[in-house]
């Protein structure tokens, strides 16, 4: 079974964000070997996981290993060292945030080991077929992932965890980065896994392919801001360990560069009108990255809004 989503082909990207590891910012084609994994013990059995792809979270004790995220497939067997330098065993538990490769890529070979992976019931639909994306003029099929790596516990709002001594809150974000994204609050410990509804210090990718909106992604984020402190850790999706404030910019940021772009569209601007007049100049030098520089999330943002204020086909 394949399932096709619709691009958006009039806009130009020509770049699959399946051919990118967010982390170091270039193409997989360059990679020759598995990045080093660097740890980061949060304390109160919480680690953070760094290597090529979305941050990892871990968490140990009695209960086995609660894992979030799973990176790429060349980097599961130097996730697994990590994991068992601290803990001593394989996962018990995965979670995955969303369904990007970047972030299941290793699921199958962590499966393999024995974990139940975990996920918002968006994810399992996407990640057991093969998908169909016209992403901005080129057309890119992610194939479906070994029965190994799909998730066998779905849920649709939210769910609850009580492992190793702490609650862990799991909580769906619609239409935010994709459809089916998860951000993970352990409440006892004050840390937040925001999967990829948090690129510190970035312009974020909003996959609108994947379901994702800009609206949804600061209403997330505010989301975030509002159930946190100051003294929160977080371990974003991409970038390094944050805190509420990183979160609060960006929701400053959206909000400026989303009404920035709105101005012009509604001064009747097409997206090479918009390109020229650059309206996303003063947040360029402290947002701008590799793979979402100033262009593509222009053009992200042109394209989400504009179907968004499309009148409805009848």
């Amino acid at each position: 079974m394949m399932k096709t989503y619709a691009g958006l082909t009039a806009l130009g990207l020509i770049l699959s964000p399946m051919a990118f590891a967010h982390g170091p910012h270039v193409p997989l084609t360059q990679q020759t070997q598995p990045t080093p994994i660097a740890t980061t013990d949060l304390g109160d059995g919480l680690y953070m996981l760094q290597g090529r792809g979305g941050n990892i979270g871990v968490l140990v004790g009695d209960d086995g290993v609660f894992v979030i995220d799973s990176q790429y497939a060349d980097m599961a067997p130097g996730i697994l060292s990590a994991i068992d330098e601290i803990a001593g065993e394989a996962p018990r538990y995965l979670v995955n945030t969303h369904w990007h490769g970047d972030h299941v890529g290793g699921n199958a070979i962590i499966g393999d080991t024995g974990a139940t992976v975990i996920a918002h019931e968006g994810v399992r639909e996407r990640v057991t077929v093969d998908v169909t994306r016209d992403f901005f003029g080129q057309d890119s099929t992610t194939p479906a992932l070994p029965t190994s790596a799909w998730p066998v516990i779905t849920f649709n709002d939210e769910m609850t965890l009580y492992l190793n001594g702490q609650t862990v809150r799991l909580i769906h974000a619609p239409t935010a980065h994709t459809d089916g994204d998860t951000f993970i609050y352990f409440e006892e410990a004050d840390v937040l896994h925001t999967g990829d509804l948090m690129f510190s210090g970035m312009f974020p990718f909003v996959d609108i392919t994947s379901g994702g909106s800009f609206l949804g992604f600061a209403a997330a984020s505010q989301a975030m801001a509002d159930m946190i402190t100051e003294e929160t850790r977080i371990i974003p999706g991409h970038g390094p360990l944050s805190a509420k404030s990183d979160i609060e910019a960006i929701v400053e940021m959206l909000e400026g560069t989303t009404a920035a772009v709105q101005a012009e569209i509604d001064a009747g601007k097409d997206i090479e009108a918009v390109l020229d007049a650059a309206p996303l100049t003063p947040w360029v030098e402290d947002w701008a990255w590799g793979f979402i520089d100033e262009a593509r999330f222009t053009r992200l943002i042109f394209a989400d809004l504009s179907q968004a204020s499309a009148p409805a086909s009848e």
